[in-house]
């Protein structure tokens, strides 16, 4: 009986986050032209992926070690390393969707009042999150083994293993995530209010990223200009990876199932990860759940820090502007996404001008720096600039609050677009400044380029902030914190 209701309760939740699913899809919801914008940019990387993969592929295969061409081991250790880091890119989802899902979800606080128990919710989330990451690694894997499949010469078990490792990739990084959720929420708890180290850090990481950017930027100039890459793997770097593809597990668990190599071995030990993360999370977060639902009923929202007094009244235009302000530096995600891309967004600007420019010129046989330089300030002014998609949104329940203070509307809604405004000026002059004084420009022409990014950016903030008015989604969390997409 017990296990007869723990099931039922499981479907119950199952239908319930399969509704909220697709809702957005029904009629009268239904975004239909950004649905089909969404596809066409992602089947546009997909092609550019896709083109530009098979051409390293081709340069890759023919590398030989110990002068002995080696095809199967070229498919190997690419595959290591191509699932290495769709393994650790779905992990980090992983992760965020669990600790999302299961201590920051809406519906807990529902549940908490509910007679259900810790471990049906546990299992339809997890069921939730398998799906969703079940998504993510069929375009991933398949979009990689079919190139590579295609490139070296792959049979038909090669395909049906492509297959098998689109079901157990997720297992892998939800098994992985399950566990390395619980660091993360303590990590989570320990910089809670450290405001600047959070900001520090994210912005130094996402530099990196950045910078790891621009050398893949590097290799596919190199491809595209037909340089000698292949060079570049000489015998001693070709050493290097196949002792490190060695003890990529799982990565290399997955590849050695893809081309058939010590099959029986890394059946077991996929088998016995999934196995050991599973219990060990089933196990640890059930426990956490249990407390975290508990919270949530009983209300676990305190204050922590010294008491502030009171400054000197300021104007109203000053105070909004300060609220604003805090509400996005005190929010590690909008921090990210909001002033620390805007922070990077020269560098972005720079990386792609110093890898665009020589590509330009040996491609079409003009200097087209300007025009280049034009695209990617506009382009990365845009992809910076996203944080006045959430302008009304990012208020939550304090929209009503400002709503009731004797302030005019201009004067709130001039506030918004005062910050998104003054953060773009400063990203746009830097980035101006950067091209001008790294001879990529001269100086009048980054004079253009500050102005034109500068009112690209009001028309992006202006209509943004519209739309985002007309459609406000406020979050009904404490912190008001908004976690979808804008």
């Amino acid at each position: 009986m017990k296990a007869e209701r723990l099931n039922s309760v499981t479907r119950a939740l199952l239908k319930k986050q399969w509704t909220e699913k697709i809702y957005p899809y029904k009629r009268g919801n239904f975004d239909v032209v950004g649905f089909f914008l969404k596809l066409l940019i992602a089947a546009a990387l997909i092609a550019v992926f896709v083109i530009f993969f098979g051409k390293f592929i081709d340069i890759y295969k023919i590398i030989m070690t110990k002068n002995q061409p080696d095809v199967s081991s070229r498919a190997h250790e690419l595959l290591t390393l191509v699932y290495g880091v769709i393994i650790l890119f779905m992990t980090v989802g992983a992760v965020s969707a669990v600790n999302r899902e299961l201590f920051a979800a809406d519906d807990i606080k529902i549940f908490s009042a509910m007679p259900v128990g810790a471990r049906p919710v546990f299992i339809s989330k997890i069921i939730s999150i398998y799906l969703s990451q079940l998504v993510v690694a069929t375009v991933m894997i398949l979009t990689v083994n079919v190139t590579v499949a295609l490139h070296t010469g792959q049979g038909g078990a090669f395909y049906a293993v492509t297959v098998l490792s689109c079901f157990i990739t997720p297992l892998l990084t939800i098994a992985l995530g399950s566990v390395l959720a619980l660091p993360f929420r303590y990590l989570k708890k320990l910089l809670d209010g450290k405001y600047i180290v959070i900001f520090v850090l994210i912005t130094a990481v996402a530099g990196v990223l950045f910078y790891l950017y621009s050398i893949i930027l590097g290799a596919v100039k190199d491809l595209l200009l037909g340089e000698s890459l292949k060079y570049f793997f000489n015998e001693a770097r070709m050493n290097a990876i196949g002792r490190a593809v060695k003890y990529m597990y799982p990565s290399k668990w997955l590849a050695d199932l893809a081309v058939g190599r010590n099959v029986a071995a890394a059946s077991v030990g996929i088998s016995v990860l999934i196995v050991v993360c599973a219990v060990v999370s089933m196990v640890i977060i059930s426990g956490i759940l249990r407390i975290a639902l508990q919270s949530r009923f009983s209300g676990s929202v305190s204050y922590k820090g010294r008491e502030k007094k009171i400054s000197k009244p300021r104007g109203g235009f000053f105070a909004l502007v300060k609220k604003e302000f805090l509400i996005i530096f005190r929010t590690p995600s909008y921090m990210f996404s909001y002033f620390s891309m805007a922070l990077i967004m020269p560098l972005m600007v720079y990386f792609c001008m110093s890898v665009g420019s020589s590509m330009v010129v040996n491609l079409v046989g003009l200097d087209l720096n300007t025009e280049l330089a034009l695209f990617l300030t506009l382009l990365f002014g845009a992809l910076t600039n996203v944080f006045c998609a959430t302008n009304i949104s990012r208020d939550g329940q304090m929209f009503y609050t400002v709503k009731a203070l004797p302030l005019g509307c201009r004067k709130v809604m001039f506030s918004k677009i005062f910050l998104c405004m003054a953060v773009t000026a400063f990203s746009q002059l830097v980035s101006a400044l950067l091209l001008a004084a790294t001879g990529f420009v001269v100086w009048y022409v980054a004079a253009f380029l500050f102005f034109t990014g500068t009112l690209f950016g009001f028309v992006n903030i202006c209509v943004a902030t519209r739309y985002d008015f007309n459609h406000a989604r406020f979050s009904t969390e404490e912190d008001g914190e908004i976690i979808e997409s804008s």
